[in-house]
């Protein structure tokens, strides 16, 4: 003869705080969470006018862990940074050089210092003082990119795991008192 038995379910607020805790902690977003602000990195990085754009992260609990980019700087880039942070008084012709970020070859790493300015001034003669300083204001631009990048995705990260986006996730879930999903399809 057919039981009736009594199941006492919880949403996740009424959790214990341990048991909430537990859940926070196993809790795995979307595969996808990262997506929408790489596709803004992407965009500020065309708007800006760097060309052949590739990014890369990894984060955010590990030493080494950061964001770095490769790519070519075009022309209107290049001499907007170095009229900027240079000489507005530029004394070679900035449309035969060029610019780039490259990849240092530590494949396990990402950050900002695993990548490097790299300016080439073609038969443009460029005195060494002054690819001294086209080289440092580079790095600089290139490090506080990265780590600006970073910053987003670090934030985008925290904020996935808020608990209170994780109840918001959760909305409408029904849970045993020791944090397991309920299913009522059994």
């Amino acid at each position: 003869m057919p039981e009736l038995h009594t199941i006492k379910t919880f949403t996740f607020s009424e959790l214990p705080e341990d048991i909430r805790q537990e859940v926070i902690e196993a809790y795995q977003p979307s595969d996808y969470w990262d997506e929408w602000v790489i596709d803004s990195i992407k965009e500020e990085a065309a708007e800006l006018g760097i060309e052949n754009f590739d990014f890369q992260y990894s984060g955010f609990w590990s030493q080494g862990d950061g964001a770095s980019f490769t790519g070519t700087l075009s022309t209107e880039l290049l001499t907007s940074l170095l009229k900027e942070e240079v000489n507005e008084e530029l004394s070679f012709n900035i449309t035969v050089c060029t610019a780039q970020i490259d990849r240092k070859s530590y494949p396990h790493y990402v950050h900002e210092n695993m990548v490097y300015a790299r300016f080439d001034s073609g038969d443009e003669p460029v005195s060494d003082e002054d690819r001294d300083a086209i080289l440092t204001a580079l790095e600089a631009w290139k490090n506080e990119l990265c780590l600006k990048w970073y910053q987003q995705l670090r934030e985008a990260y925290d904020a996935e795991f808020e608990e209170e986006r994780i109840a918001e996730e959760f909305e409408g879930t029904r849970f045993l008192r020791n944090g397991k999903v309920f299913d009522f399809n059994f």
